[in-house]
């Protein structure tokens, strides 16, 4: 139904949100100090210190809860960049959201292995994120960060690990997040995506391309799955284009729709430019339109 694999446990909690569009993605900052060769943030955002909620840019941290709120979001997944390198804005971030939307709206963040410090491990660990999921690709990346995993578990956060499916690299993969099993709860799996800042950089590396994803990435997927020792699903790029964003848009539709304004299932909107019902007899001017982020598309 979700187009996603579950191979062994239950969902995250995050993920569980996720699946009902219920999460805000809170792009938190595009500096990262890395330059991971299937990284998809976008020139326009990786490197640069901008906040954006839901595709929206934000310019104070204090309008973020205004725009999870049009969302109905009961929770928030805080992404870049790695917003551990803003490690003490994360922790305002989360403490904002649960002063206004309460102690169950829940929050999951991202970060890298070798981002991580014991300065920006103690602002996390002190903080309000419920789940922190770490990006890791090989073992040798956790030699002498183990204490910091430590420190975030003993804090009394979810730990996971989140990784990417490449092709080529599964045996390795698999292998870090086995490393990191006496501490994590799950593993997610993503198919690789591609974007316009990643693609030649993919096909360098050998990669054919399949659509919006790289081919293969879904079996190398599969194969990370049968080898780690955790609670594993795999998040396909399907899922993530027609299911996850679908639903969220329809969220924030039925959030901010007037009443003579009809959501349909996919987060588009039918309405008269007359101002009548569309379902009324009396509309004749029926529009469609879509809104993502700041963008409108509308066809008559």
């Amino acid at each position: 139904m979700y187009y996603n694999r579950v191979f062994r446990g239950e969902f995250a909690r995050g993920c569980e949100l996720c699946l009902l569009g219920a999460k805000s993605v809170i792009f938190i900052t595009g500096l990262c100090p890395l330059s991971c060769f299937y990284c998809p943030v976008s020139k326009e955002r990786f490197g640069k210190d901008v906040i954006y909620v839901n595709d929206i840019p934000v310019d104070k941290i204090e309008d973020i809860p205004k725009v999870v709120a049009e969302y109905s979001s009961e929770g928030a997944a805080i992404t870049g960049g790695d917003p551990s390198v803003v490690a003490e804005r994360v922790k305002i971030v989360a403490d904002l959201l649960k002063r206004e939307f309460g102690e169950d709206f829940h929050i999951h963040m991202y970060t890298h292995i070798l981002n991580l410090d014991g300065k920006r491990v103690g602002i996390i660990a002190s903080s309000r994120v419920d789940e922190v999921r770490i990006h890791i690709t090989s073992v040798k990346q956790l030699q002498g960060r183990e204490k910091y995993v430590k420190a975030l578990v003993a804090s009394g956060k979810t730990i996971g690990a989140e990784v990417p499916a490449l092709p080529g690299f599964e045996q390795q993969i698999a292998e870090a997040v086995n490393a990191l099993v006496p501490y994590i709860s799950f593993v997610n799996i993503n198919e690789l995506d591609i974007s316009e800042s990643n693609l030649e950089r993919l096909k360098a590396m050998g990669y054919k391309i399949e659509g919006h994803s790289v081919y293969g990435s879904l079996k190398a997927a599969e194969r990370i799955a049968e080898m780690v020792k955790a609670p594993a699903h795999i998040c396909t790029s399907r899922y993530k284009d027609t299911i996850q964003i679908g639903t969220r848009l329809f969220r924030h539709m039925m959030t901010i729709a007037k009443p003579n304004k009809y959501v349909q299932d996919d987060g588009t909107v039918i309405y008269d430019e007359d101002g009548y019902h569309p379902n009324s007899l009396n509309a004749k001017k029926i529009r469609i339109k879509l809104s993502v982020g700041v963008k409108t598309l509308e066809v008559l």
